[in-house]
């Protein structure tokens, strides 16, 4: 079977999960940030692009899942590296995050609070994903 193939299903599979779960990107991270970045632009050009970029942004990390599977199609269409960041957008976690959480969990002894941010199913979809980018080449 084709490599890009099985990181399609993966992805499928991961995004499903994701959207059962209710996991989604890190949508706050992405408004707040381009929200100051659009207020300190005074270009009217510039705003406008910041916005679209930031809605975009936004869009992509609230649809979560669906972001993973779209992504898994681009790297199956050879839309590789356009495929990683939109898998990226729509997890919002990646290895770093994925660590991060659970050092700060294991840091306050609230290890089970970090599980049940994301449920078993959505923790499962996070770690699909990672495999499914990881994968891509």
């Amino acid at each position: 079977m084709k490599k890009n193939f099985k990181i399609l299903l993966l992805s499928f599979l991961s995004g499903i999960l994701l959207v059962i779960a209710g996991t989604t990107g890190s949508v706050g991270v992405y408004g707040a940030v381009l929200s100051m970045l659009i207020q300190s632009s005074q270009e009217t050009t510039i705003r406008a692009v910041l916005e679209w970029i930031a809605l975009t942004l936004v869009l992509l990390a609230s649809l979560g899942g669906f972001s993973v599977i779209l992504g898994g199609y681009l790297i199956y269409k050879s839309r590789v590296k356009l495929g990683k960041l939109i898998i990226s957008i729509g997890v919002g976690v990646g290895i770093p995050g994925l660590l991060l959480a659970v050092f700060a969990g294991i840091a306050t002894q609230s290890l089970s609070s970090v599980i049940a941010q994301h449920g078993i199913i959505g923790w499962t979809g996070i770690a699909l994903s990672i495999v499914a980018r990881s994968l891509a080449e």
